[in-house]
């Protein structure tokens, strides 16, 4: 696809003139040491030097801090967006740090109405000393990662940072009925019209009979639409991501299919879960475990039944699976060392999510900043 070259906006040749002018750049965490990082953060691990990571990268140490108050795990996601912001910020000499839960009057105002209209919500500045230019450091689903201001003639730059790994987004699906066939909504077509082509392709699909099995199966047609359109209706000009040999590399959001491997993807249980919403179904499939069954308590013996691990939490059993697609919280069973004794309406049900992923698995620097003659 190399041979069908997609023009630049004046926006992306701007801010990729100026990125490919800096001297190629090492991220400051590459993929293995974020990975040590997070396994640390994760166990609350001593070892976990955060006055060091405060100077290297204080809106990560910012993060790691919040979840060990908040008592939750940190995503992994998050280190690289971090530590790609910080990199971005170091090449382009913004060198005050400014965490807008502590001072949120840094950002003028007009320029918070101006990155609220891109569905922005700052978390971080990255700024020159005279707050001229400023790398935002954003949230929200509905938005992409920051925002590059020059504060005076307010221009902006939207960039998203993306592992080398990594999925455009991922929402819930609407769901599936007691026959297990998937149902899509009016709303959720609206809400996320990027994925309608991949959903038209699998409309026949069955969930109880993929249980324990993604599906992969779209054309590439409909992946490279559900990329696209992600990002095209995030008001997004560039994507930052790091190379084969751990060197940032920025491109077009729009010529992200040329650089890399698009791939779809259903997950039958995906993250979230809410109380059981076919609970004959949950019925049916426990009969495979001779469970014990008194009115809605029931008795299965453990050891028919895969745990659900605690994240950061050194292995630590947080549940019981009942099929991939339904689970009962540890803390919601009577053990007695041989077999669990729950309420069933206690059972929470996985929800379902589909997703565009994007693998830079030959991505070089060099090589992009040719292509784009920069």
């Amino acid at each position: 696809m190399k041979d069908k070259k997609i023009p630049l906006t004046k926006q992306q040749k701007e801010i990729m003139q100026e990125f490919y002018s800096i001297a190629r750049t090492e991220v400051i965490f590459d993929k293995s040491e974020r990975d040590n990082l997070w396994r640390l953060a994760t166990k609350r691990s001593s070892a976990l030097d955060l006055q060091d990571l405060k100077t290297r990268c204080p809106a990560l140490e910012h993060q790691i801090r919040k979840s060990f108050e908040q008592r939750r795990n940190i995503q992994s996601a998050v280190f690289s967006e971090c530590v790609y912001a910080q990199t971005l910020a170091n090449m382009l000499k913004l060198d005050l740090f400014v965490n807008c839960s502590e001072t949120p009057d840094f950002i003028p105002l007009g320029v918070v109405n101006l990155i609220g209209s891109y569905h922005l919500v700052p978390r971080y500045v990255y700024s020159t000393k005279d707050k001229n230019r400023m790398l935002i450091q954003a949230g929200s689903c509905e938005g992409v990662d920051s925002a590059l201001i020059s504060v005076i003639d307010v221009v902006v730059y939207t960039i998203e940072f993306k592992e080398p790994n990594a999925k455009t987004s991922e929402p819930d699906l609407p769901g599936y009925g007691e026959d297990g066939k998937l149902k899509i909504t009016k709303k959720f077509l609206k809400d996320y019209p990027q994925f309608s082509a991949m959903l038209n392709e699998q409309k026949d699909l069955n969930f109880f009979l993929n249980i324990g099995h993604n599906i992969n199966t779209f054309s590439n047609e409909s992946i490279t639409k559900a990329v696209q359109s992600n990002y095209a209706k995030k008001y997004l000009d560039v994507l930052c991501t790091e190379d084969i040999d751990g060197c940032f590399v920025m491109m077009p959001a729009n010529h992200v299919q040329l650089w890399a491997e698009l791939e779809g993807e259903i997950r039958p249980a995906g993250r979230n879960h809410l109380k059981v919403w076919t609970p004959r179904a949950l019925r049916r499939l426990m009969l495979q475990y001779n469970p014990s069954i008194d009115g809605t308590i029931v008795k299965l013996e453990k050891s028919k039944l895969e745990v659900r691990k605690q994240r950061g939490g050194a292995g630590k059993v947080s549940g019981y699976k009942i099929t991939s697609l339904f689970f009962i919280y540890a803390k919601d069973c009577d053990d007695d060392g041989v077999n669990i004794t729950f309420d069933i309406a206690k059972v929470r049900q996985l929800k379902p999510t589909i997703a565009g992923k994007m693998f830079f698995r030959t991505l070089k620097y060099d090589e992009v900043k040719s292509y784009y003659r920069m």
